[in-house]
């Protein structure tokens, strides 16, 4: 009997032995596919992560395509964080505002909505994406602005429980999770990327918030190779168009000078950059008579160089049948007034030449005073003469300012006329080529023809200078009678 009770016990201490191993089994199963499937969704995170990657790559490289690659960020974010949605804001640095570029469908607003925007759209399903889209945040407002302005990214539980939350509680941000990352390459601040859950989807983990952090670091230098891939091509299409402006305007100044019976004449422009503020003009009028101008417009760049083809153009047209250097510069005057902005004018030095030698008639529109040259003394005298430079005056002080001055010339003399980018031009020092400099290597210079005084001048400038860019435009006449 005894045996058969020993028998009983070993059988219910077996199988209560075996009931542990198979429940021990079923625990360390259940523990496997808990692994497996956690591992499942890491290679599943890992797998959106390289098509997201490839997508974002393919888009950096197409050209005016930008929409599309805000798009590709936007939702290929959200899509990698098992996401419901992402948004994408951009710094704007005129506006000084972060500007909505994609919001993916589905995404929960992350902004303050106003009363009527959140009543509106229980009604109209519109009103709420057209508010995302039209209004950016300003710099430190709400939780995005605060992102961007600290750089510091973010795990929120509930959006409207947030300390930085600027916005009343709303039945369109109820228990929203979201994270949020600055973009930033080096020291610049692009934006901030987004992604977002309602209520229905679990809130982020601390490890979804470092997997986030990875991706947003990689959109934001997706982003930097993208806006100076943008830059360099902007950069090189203007560089193309003024080089043409340069060629352009190259075509607008004389091929070479004019000959005359009783005047030697010579003439060059060198420009500060591609274009050119100033440019210098012969223009001959009826078969007796020559006229020569030399104008510098206040300004550098395109703007100053379409001034000068203007200037020119109306010169021209006005310079005709006229003799007066001052009446030609009081018609230039009363057509280019309208069209000059506030901020520029025009100074021009104009002069008609009778082609014998006989006579030599200068008006001076707010220009640098002439320097004359006399062989018999050797000495430099500056030309003085009334004038107002064009663009600053309507047409009646200007007219009455400006007056002709006729120049009295003998064998050997020579007059030079020359733009502020001489005179002013300033050394290591920041000191200035000066007047006196001028009347000193024209004097020296005189002797050897008009062509060697353009040259010596030149030459001496960039002497002076030490070989640091030039700040302004050069243009030389000179004007020797025979």
């Amino acid at each position: 009997m005894m045996g058969w009770y020993v028998a009983v016990f070993l059988l219910l201490v077996l199988a209560g032995f075996g009931w542990a191993v198979f429940k021990s089994r079923r625990r360390r199963i259940t523990l496997l596919d808990l692994l497996s499937r956690e591992n499942n969704e890491r290679a599943e995170r890992e797998h959106r992560l390289f098509e997201f990657f490839h997508e974002l790559g393919a888009t950096t490289v197409k050209a005016q395509l930008d929409s599309m690659m805000h798009r590709v960020i936007a939702e290929g974010a959200a899509k990698v964080m098992s996401a419901q949605g992402g948004a994408l804001y951009l710094y704007d640095d005129e506006k000084k505002v972060l500007v909505p570029k994609h919001s993916s469908k589905g995404c929960p607003p992350l902004i303050a909505l106003p009363e009527n925007i959140v009543a509106q759209a229980q009604t109209n399903a519109g009103t709420l994406a057209s508010f995302l889209r039209l209004n950016g945040v300003g710099l430190g407002v709400g939780l995005l602005g605060a992102v961007f302005d600290q750089r510091n990214a973010e795990k929120v539980s509930d959006l409207q429980e947030h300390v930085k939350f600027d916005g009343a509680k709303n039945v369109f941000q109820q228990q929203v999770s979201a994270m949020m990352a600055p973009l930033i390459v080096g020291k610049k601040k692009l934006g901030v990327l987004a992604v977002a859950n309602n209520a229905s989807s679990q809130p982020f983990t601390d490890d979804d918030l470092e997997v986030f952090q990875a991706l947003a670091d990689q959109c934001a230098f997706a982003l930097g190779s993208r806006f100076a891939h943008a830059e360099a091509t902007k950069k090189k299409a203007m560089e193309a168009e003024l080089r043409n402006a340069s060629e352009i305007q190259r075509v607008l100044l004389p091929e070479k000078a004019p000959v005359m019976a009783g005047f030697e004449i010579a003439g060059r422009n060198v420009p500060a950059a591609l274009v050119s503020g100033d440019y210098y003009d012969f223009i001959p009028i009826g078969d007796n008579h020559l006229g020569a101008v030399i104008a510098d417009v206040c300004g550098k760049g395109i703007s100053a160089s379409l001034i000068t083809a203007m200037c020119r153009s109306v010169l021209r047209a006005n310079a005709r049948n006229d003799l007066s250097p001052a009446s030609v510069l009081a018609s230039v005057n009363r057509n280019l007034f309208p069209d000059i902005r506030v901020d520029m004018f025009i100074t021009i030095s104009y002069m008609v030449i009778a082609n014998d030698g006989s006579t030599v008639t200068l008006a001076r529109a707010g220009h640098t005073d002439p320097m004359l040259w006399r062989k018999s003394t050797g000495l430099v005298e500056e030309i003085k003469s009334p004038g107002l430079a064009v663009g600053l005056d309507r047409g009646d002080v200007f007219e009455r300012v400006t007056k002709d001055v006729t120049i009295q010339m003998e064998s050997g003399d020579v007059l030079l006329l020359y733009t502020d980018g001489v005179n002013e031009a300033t050394d290591q020092k920041d000191d200035m080529f000066g007047e006196e400099r001028i009347m000193e290597l024209l004097a020296e210079s005189a002797p050897r023809g008009v062509q060697r005084v353009v040259e010596a001048l030149i030459e001496d400038v960039d002497t002076f200078m030490a070989g640091d860019p030039k700040t302004d435009d050069i243009t030389i006449v000179a004007l020797r009678k025979k």
